[in-house]
């Protein structure tokens, strides 16, 4: 992507914001009240609602056949509905949902974590305000964990529902550890040596790449130099916090010791996780979304997974991780709320999407940890998703993923593309924020 796509994402998003006085005047977006049953009864029924529903869910994504099958489910609950999924798994999904934003071509349902794009759409009057709905039907806001109601808030009203909490850790092969000696790492120093060791018996140490979810290593390595503080306020007094510029420095570290596979720059997301995956690779930074079909079987027992090691410096404590909202937080477009017929029928998708018993099937067989309650009789978790709960449970500190607090647009189309100069010496982080500070 190119950095002229910016510049007309940003242009469509002031264009919006120009009729944003108009759109948040309406009082739907204030007061709830169910369509009439003349409108979404027997005389609506002949005609069908087609709901554009769009989420990363999708392709090779691990809860892609879950999802699925959850909205065919939901199509046979409600004939007079057709659900057109236009999930997309990766770096495509984003573009996708920005572009359909900004061309006016805004999805009915969707599935984005909290973070600065769905501030903007939020700002632009593009999402709907789901705040009275969930105050007149208490049961459903009620099956919500109470924590996770923050990570949805903007101006004191609630704009999502947040069904998926994630985590992101070091997944270690434990076999390949046990067979060359290798101490598990919990400090930077016991992960240099373990990088040594690798490399020295033709182990790829580090599963990495040069996309976006390759810099999970760095956000990692910022989490455990600026703890929650810092990582969470990346701006003090207009500069960037020392965890985003020494951490761009730790990487490059890792890269000169041969972390790294060879062709680092060049492979792509499924390539490098199937390093790991095959026993090519001894550890690889992920997160939860990563168990589960097509991926992490849930139930290897060869994987760990473990806090990211710690740093003599770090602000962070040794057990903290990265923890927030997945794409499963689901939203509804301001343009679905506006037709009281679409908006009825969307209502009961997120009722659906976001029930006990969908909770139940995307957390079998997966690394999905539900923020929605589970009776816990009725759980049936896998080893590495219960692995998952241990380390939100023994965390002292629970960091939001860092790709959450700078511009999303900037990180994909500044701090990314510069990654592998910064690795290779031709730029430094310092001159990476310094374009960043620019585009703001």
């Amino acid at each position: 992507m190119k950095l002229k796509r910016l510049g007309v994402f940003y242009l469509a998003v002031l264009m919006i914001l120009g009729f944003f006085p108009i759109i948040a005047s309406y009082k739907l977006f204030n007061d709830y009240k169910p369509a009439p049953e003349a409108v979404v009864g027997k005389s609506a029924a002949a005609e069908k609602i087609e709901i554009r529903f769009l989420s990363s869910w999708g392709g090779t994504d691990t809860k892609a056949m879950h999802l699925r099958n959850i909205l065919e489910q939901f199509e046979q609950q409600n004939p007079n509905v057709k659900i057109i999924n236009e999930s997309m798994a990766g770096a495509e999904f984003l573009f996708k949902l920005k572009t359909n934003f900004a061309q006016g071509n805004d999805p009915d349902v969707f599935g984005l974590w909290p973070g600065s794009d769905i501030k903007i759409l939020i700002k632009a009057g593009k999402v709907a305000d789901l705040t009275e709905l969930l105050n007149s039907n208490r049961d459903w806001a009620a099956l919500f964990a109470e924590d996770t109601w923050a990570y949805d808030e903007f101006n004191g009203r609630i704009y999502g529902l947040p069904s998926e909490i994630i985590y992101e850790g070091l997944f270690i092969n434990k076999d390949l550890f046990k067979k060359y000696n290798v101490r598990i790492p919990k400090t930077y120093e016991e992960l240099k040596n373990a990088v040594v060791v690798f490399k020295e018996n033709g182990i790829i140490p580090i599963a990495c790449n040069a996309t976006a979810e390759g810099t999970f290593i760095y956000q990692n390595i910022v989490a455990k130099l600026g703890g929650k503080q810092d990582t969470e306020n990346p701006y003090r007094d207009g500069k960037i916090n020392s965890c985003y510029i020494e951490g761009m420095k730790y990487v490059k570290e890792l890269y000169a010791l041969g972390a790294f596979p060879r062709n680092v720059f060049t492979i792509d997301n499924k390539t490098r996780d199937n390093l790991f995956l095959n026993k090519k690779a001894a550890m690889i930074i992920q997160g939860s979304w990563f168990i589960g079909q097509g991926s992490l079987e849930a139930e290897d027992d060869t994987v760990d997974i473990i806090p990211f090691p710690s740093f003599p410096e770090g602000k962070a404590h040794p057990t903290s991780i990265i923890y927030g909202l997945g794409n499963g937080n689901f939203s509804m477009s301001s343009q679905a709320w506006q037709d009281p017929q679409k908006r009825e029928a969307c209502i009961k998708l997120l009722k659906h999407l976001t029930s006990v018993e969908t909770a139940k099937l995307f957390s079998q067989g997966t690394g999905f940890i539900s923020a929605i309650h589970i009776p816990t009789n009725d759980s049936k978790p896998g080893r590495l998703y219960s692995r998952g709960m241990e380390l939100i449970a023994n965390s002292q500190e629970l960091i939001g993923p860092t790709d959450s607090f700078l511009d999303r647009n900037l990180w994909e189309e500044v701090l990314v593309p510069r990654f592998p100069q910064v690795l290779e010496g031709k730029l430094s982080p310092e001159e990476v924020f310094d374009e960043i500070s620019r585009g703001i």
